[in-house]
């Protein structure tokens, strides 16, 4: 029996996605992530064992076993072990491409979601799948893939619905342009980018008022936005990304100290270096000779 569809013909789809850094850790007290942020990728976090306290923007939660955090695309985020239990935990990085479902992720995604939530207790068997097929059949590609378009298609029916009941808390839109341009004054590793920052520099010009601009905005609803959105403000966030690219450029490149101190918009090779060791608490020399594997995530960019 033939179905009784129309002639139609669909457009082409595309999906692209990248699993990137899934690992399994043990924490002792004391232990922090470090403050970074992920531009195209979102993080998944599981909690197996302990409890980890999870800053997202300026907002703290008590993560214990079984709770779930989803960090947002360019949301500020630390992971921290403040009780004497070590804890335990899973985490992956999600690259896509889906502007959609970004856009539906920084609209209504809430952060945390604690083990008796709906959407933690939909995505978890998913999580828990990839974790032991990861430890038990790394071959099987197709299959864990699917479990990462599972997770996916759930977080996008989740994200749709509560972006049609609920109102959007600040302008997605907007603040995910603002944070686009503050990117651009430090990953843009090229001439015209540090043409801009000394620019600016130089004529004592505010690079917010020049973004704001550029956007068509006030200084001050541009501020707003941003801070209602991330949860920190403009000029913050721009530290911690100079921060990120500060030791990506230690530890991936062999230009000189001066040389990146300029690239990330400082005008001297001291202030930077002062700024740095409070950064990192060691100075940019340091940095780079020593095995710093525990801060080699904050230097990564996106796959």
């Amino acid at each position: 029996m033939v179905p009784d569809y129309p002639e139609v013909y669909f457009p082409h789809y595309r999906s692209e996605i990248c699993l990137f850094s899934p690992h399994t850790r043990i924490v002792e007290n004391g232990w922090s992530s470090g403050r970074h942020v992920h531009h195209t990728m979102f993080e998944v976090l599981l909690v197996l064992e302990g409890q980890l306290t999870s800053i997202l923007g300026c907002t703290e939660y008590e993560q214990h076993a079984g709770d779930i955090i989803i960090v947002s695309p360019m949301m500020v985020h630390d992971f921290q072990v403040r009780q004497a239990e070590p804890v335990s935990f899973f985490t992956v990085h999600i690259h896509i491409e889906d502007t959609e479902l970004l856009h539906f992720m920084g609209a209504c995604n809430q952060g945390f979601y604690p083990a008796e939530h709906p959407l933690n207790q939909t995505l978890k068997p998913s999580i828990q799948s990839i974790i032991d097929r990861l430890f038990h059949d790394q071959g099987a590609k197709m299959g864990l893939m699917r479990e990462v378009y599972t997770i996916l298609e759930e977080m996008e029916r989740y994200f749709s619905v509560q972006q049609q009941t609920s109102p959007l808390p600040f302008d997605a839109e907007l603040s995910t342009q603002i944070a686009k341009e503050i990117q651009r004054l430090v990953l843009q590793n090229n001439e015209e980018a540090e043409a801009k920052i000394t620019l600016i520099q130089d004529t004592g010009g505010d690079w917010l008022e020049e973004i704001s601009r550029k956007l068509g905005i006030s200084r001050r609803h541009c501020h707003r936005v941003f801070r209602q959105a991330f949860g920190i403000p403009p000029r913050e966030y721009l530290m911690v990304l100079k921060q990120q690219e500060a030791m990506q450029m230690l530890v991936t490149s062999n230009d000189s100290i001066e040389r990146i101190a300029h690239r990330i918009g400082y005008e001297n090779v001291q202030s930077f270096s002062r700024q740095f060791t409070a950064w990192a608490g060691c100075t940019p020399s340091m940095f780079r000779k020593n095995d710093l594997n525990e801060r080699h995530h904050l230097a990564q960019r996106n796959p």
